[in-house]
């Protein structure tokens, strides 16, 4: 029964403490207006606001080719969403294989994440927001799925010795 408690304690800590943890990468995605894009954010690991150092996926069937300085942005991801928002008036930008920028922004604002989008004029720039509807996620650090593993691994072997029969045999 002790073994079972030190593990069941293991397994707990481990639980509570894998979502404390602080992620560096991201899961995005974003869909409307026409326009859809997923992938994954590399980030620094200050916290909220996160700056955005690197960005892979697709965007409208492209690869995404990496971070641009579309609408002069300053990459910060706002996780969790501050009032709904993952970004700020400067927003995240990148580009995909096929030359078009995107700049996730909270301008103008409302109820919603917004992108413009730099193939909407001939000058290059978003003639418009456009609102999209934009899901963020941490992905959970190797570190902290390691902890956990550790404690479900101590978990099974405490279970498995202590139905394991005993070869203990004693006489009256």
């Amino acid at each position: 029964m002790k073994r079972f408690s030190i593990a069941l304690l293991a397994l707990a800590t481990a639980l509570a403490i894998a979502p404390m943890a602080r992620a560096d990468t991201f899961d995005f995605t974003f869909n409307g207006g026409g326009y859809s894009a997923s992938g994954e954010f590399t980030t620094t690991l200050t916290g909220s606001p996160y700056t955005v150092t690197g960005v892979t996926g697709t965007a409208d069937g492209y690869s995404i080719t990496g971070l641009s300085s579309y609408a002069s942005a300053d990459q910060l991801l706002y996780f969790p969403a501050t009032d709904g928002y993952y970004a700020d008036f400067g927003g995240i930008s990148f580009a995909n294989a096929n030359g078009v920028d995107y700049n996730i922004t909270n301008y103008p604002s409302g109820s919603s994440n917004f992108i413009n989008v730099s193939t909407l004029d001939l000058e290059g720039y978003g003639a418009s927001a456009i609102p999209v509807e934009m899901s963020v996620t941490a992905t959970p650090e190797p570190s902290s799925l390691l902890f956990m593993g550790t404690g479900l691994l101590g978990l099974a072997v405490v279970l498995y010795r202590k139905n394991k029969p005993s070869n203990l045999v004693l006489h009256s």
